[in-house]
């Protein structure tokens, strides 16, 4: 009779905590009578064990505290509380018949704090009214716990029937929690997140049947971000160099971000809310690749990183599932990777950055679904909204003409060399020859411009315009004395002009640098004509 007495109190107080103070609960064993609560309702979040149980003597309690407090420091690793304070409340119908308070502390209204703090306080039944208060106040509680009273619960057959009907509701509120918690993660399955890799793969395998994922010419073609071609119109590029992949690792990389990433926000957000951050992160991130960064670029690692966006706003709703889910390895993968593009040049950090707050401002626009309307949302909006005019103003009132895009027609137009598109490769190589190089390129300046002026040279030379490869192989020459190439290439052109002396003095001086059978039997043939 006094045990059920004892056990309803216990479930009351459980069911006060949780249900009407906001505690919430962790764990939850009703044949041990004992429950672990969170104190969700402040930042600095602390632990609570409750616990119904009798001792005849103090040794028992020693030995049941040491087993609570190794079993605290699983529940806060669990947590990711490591230094949250754990308070051990037990609620005994008897207290132990010997002394047992050099083991226990008592409530500390007024100095409780700190951190990483284990207590155990026992409250005899006896003195449950009187020690509660001091804890109430402690933990800060607005009311104090409601039990029913005692004339409600004179027969046996009251107090099972209300002690099933506290525990229920006990179970209830927990059930409730763990349900809630799982809901959130179940608001869509990653059907457009198959979609969109099964959509980057097919564009990935139709660029390789046309020309290669590796190649400038092709990548421009197919709808690659590329600054000049924007600024004549093509802003359509925004967007489809988000399906577009330079090789099979970068294709593989971002598949692999997209297919985890892009399941967690898709099955958080909703597939339309989902979509929506996924393109407006990619918007973001080529815009801000548009402004910052005049290489050409392709890939999806914009929307990637504006899916990282979204779960750190998702964070900013839910902090401490965020932490205790998937958090933690998301802020470490994301420095990491901020990292990486900030010490290798040739990563584009513009359209991470942009895309990661693309991803944020547009999942703060969205908000989670199943929650109303926060006065965040159209301020995140507009915000957005903002940031896209600002940079995309940036971006089409630029000056494009650097030594990075110098670079990038000159490899288009050696790639038309190779392709045996001699119109075009004149095209893009007199494009970069008109270009003023800077500092920043992959290759020396010198040896850059020098190798425009040959391939230029080469070009004229297979459409029979031979003054124009004289005066640009002598042009290289005036860069690279020691370019035995072009001095080579000089000779046949007086050679086929019937300059027969010029072109022995050109070839002689290739062979001094650099000598090759292909030189020795030009020089050969050379003479065989001046010799008659």
């Amino acid at each position: 009779m006094e045990h059920n007495y004892a056990e309803i109190r216990f479930w009351e107080t459980a069911y006060h905590l949780a249900g009407a103070e906001g505690f919430q609960i962790i764990h939850l064993n009703e044949e041990g009578c004992i429950v672990w609560f969170e104190d969700v309702r402040e930042k600095k979040s602390s632990i609570l064990r409750l616990q119904l149980k009798s001792y005849d003597w103090s040794n028992q309690l020693r030995g049941d505290i040491n087993r609570v407090y190794s079993s605290a420091k699983t529940v806060r690793k669990k947590l990711k509380l490591p230094r949250a304070n754990v308070t051990n409340v037990i609620m005994a119908p008897y207290p132990p018949v010997d002394s047992y308070e050099q083991f226990t502390s008592r409530p500390l209204p007024l100095t409780a704090g700190g951190k990483n703090q284990m207590r155990t306080i026992l409250l005899p039944l006896q003195e449950m009214q009187e020690q509660l208060f001091p804890l109430a106040t402690e933990w800060k509680l607005r009311d104090m716990p409601s039990y029913l009273p005692d004339k409600y619960l004179e027969s046996e057959e009251e107090q099972e029937l209300y002690l099933r009907r506290m525990k229920r509701k006990v179970k209830r509120l927990y059930e409730d929690k763990q349900e809630e918690e799982r809901s959130v993660f179940m608001h869509g399955t990653p059907s457009f997140t198959f979609a969109l890799i099964i959509a980057v793969f097919a564009v990935f395998l139709y660029v390789e049947m046309e020309g290669s994922s590796t190649s400038t010419l092709t990548l421009i073609e197919m709808g690659a971000k590329f600054d000049p071609l924007i600024l004549e119109g093509e802003w359509w590029r925004f967007f489809s160099a988000m399906f577009l992949h330079i090789g099979f690792l970068h294709l593989f990389m971002n598949s692999l971000a997209l297919f985890f990433l892009g399941g967690a926000v898709e099955r958080i957000f909703g597939s339309g809310r989902f979509l929506f951050v996924y393109f407006v992160a990619g918007f973001f991130g080529s815009v801000s690749s548009f402004v910052f960064n005049d290489n050409i670029s392709a890939g999806a690692s914009g929307a990637i990183f504006g899916l990282f966006g979204a779960l750190l706003y998702f964070g900013t709703r839910y902090r401490r599932l965020f932490f205790r889910t998937f958090g933690v390895n998301i802020v470490v993968i994301l420095i990491i990777n901020l990292v990486f593009g900030f010490t290798v040049p040739m990563i584009d950090n513009g359209a991470h950055i942009g895309g990661l707050v693309g991803g944020f401002a547009a999942a703060a626009a969205a908000g989670l679904p199943g929650k109303k309307v926060i006065r965040t949302q159209p301020l995140a909006g507009a915000a957005a909204v903002a940031g896209a005019f600002i940079l995309v103003f940036a971006g089409y009132s630029q000056d494009v003409e650097s030594g990075q895009l110098q670079v990038i027609y000159y490899e288009m137009g050696r790639e038309s060399v190779e392709a045996d598109n001699m119109e075009n490769a004149v095209y893009y190589l007199e494009e970069a020859r008109d270009m003023e190089g800077e500092s920043d390129i992959p290759i020396p300046e010198d040896e850059l411009n020098a190798n425009i002026y040959f391939l230029l040279a080469y070009a004229h030379l297979q459409e029979d315009n031979l003054a124009e490869a004289e005066e640009n192989l002598w042009k290289a020459l005036e860069i690279r004395e020691d370019f035995h190439e072009a001095y080579y290439n000089l000779a046949l052109v007086y050679y086929e002009q019937g300059e027969y002396e010029e072109a022995l003095d050109l070839i002689q001086e290739a062979i001094a640098i650099e000598e090759t059978e292909e030189y020795q039997d030009l020089e050969n043939e050379i003479q065989d004509e001046i010799t008659g």
